[in-house]
């Protein structure tokens, strides 16, 4: 559905270790995530199925590049994000990544997610 969430998204794409590593990956996300949404929303986040694999990609929105800044230091001092963070808070294994890639993107004028 059209949405005005941004205009800054913040894309990051982790390239996990191997296959095994996907799924203590999403088990930490399904532990953090009510927490750290309640400061600021996440738009998407996906795993790859064909192409590249063991790829998990996240789309955060943000009003500017400060809120994202804040927000993340919020999180961090809160003991809510990031995953790696709550790995050692519960006890729950940890994944290993062999790259990460960030992007700041912003809408085309036509995109009906701004």
């Amino acid at each position: 559905k059209p949405a005005k969430l941004g205009p800054y998204f913040e894309m990051r794409t982790y390239t996990l270790a191997s296959g095994a590593e996907l799924p203590k990956l999403i088990a930490l996300w399904e532990k953090g995530i009510p927490d750290r949404v309640k400061l600021s929303p996440l738009c998407a986040a996906w795993v790859s199925e064909l192409g590249a694999l063991n790829k998990f990609v996240h789309i955060w929105p943000y009003k500017s590049i400060e809120e994202r800044n804040a927000t993340r230091d919020k999180a961090k001092a809160a003991g809510v994000w990031p995953p790696s963070l709550l790995a050692k808070k519960h006890n729950m294994p940890a994944y290993s990544m062999t790259a990460q890639e960030n992007k700041i993107l912003m809408p085309s004028a036509f995109s009906p997610i701004q």
